[in-house]
């Protein structure tokens, strides 16, 4: 960068602050706090093998071979990402120059972890009458994971506001 275009405080000249898209982002993090803290806290719910055989009529050897594994993907992943977003509300509220760089991972793993739960519930032969699994949801899911993607890591790539804002 040419160090000419810099002010006094070393910022490109324009916008900063947490205003403006980062507005959006600041909303999505702590909704994805909200609803990852909700999911994991009814792990025990969901993962309560006579929910699924009982309550929903699932032989119990499509629960153990087809379903407590995707469970157990989602809870991992959930875990994660609940960490990923701590983290990255931490960073932005500190206004630390690895924000952007974390956001692009939290964006990479929501794509990866829905491709991976699309591909674990697709390749799932359940029989048409147990079917409780549908692979049309988590295919959209990596739909929106890609174009949310699109949108926000160029943003925050190549956005003045982010390139002022988070300096520290």
């Amino acid at each position: 960068m040419n160090n000419r275009h810099l002010n006094s405080e070393g910022e490109l000249p324009g916008i900063s602050g947490l205003g403006g898209w980062l507005i959006l982002i600041q909303i999505s993090l702590w909704l994805a706090l909200v609803f990852l803290i909700s999911d994991l806290s009814q792990v025990n719910v969901i993962m309560d093998s006579a929910r699924w055989e009982v309550g929903r009529g699932v032989d119990p050897q499509i629960y153990s071979e087809m379903i407590r594994p995707l469970l157990w993907f989602g809870f991992i992943s959930s875990t994660i990402l609940l960490i990923i977003v701590i983290v990255n509300l931490i960073l932005l509220y500190k206004r630390k120059r690895q924000f952007p760089r974390m956001m692009v991972v939290m964006y990479l793993m929501n794509v990866i972890i829905s491709i991976v739960t699309w591909i674990l519930i697709a390749r799932n032969e359940i029989p048409r009458e147990q079917h409780v699994l549908d692979a049309t949801p988590a295919f959209q899911l990596i739909v929106r994971s890609i174009l949310t993607c699109c949108i926000f890591i160029p943003y925050f790539l190549r956005s003045v506001r982010v390139k002022n804002t988070f300096v520290k």
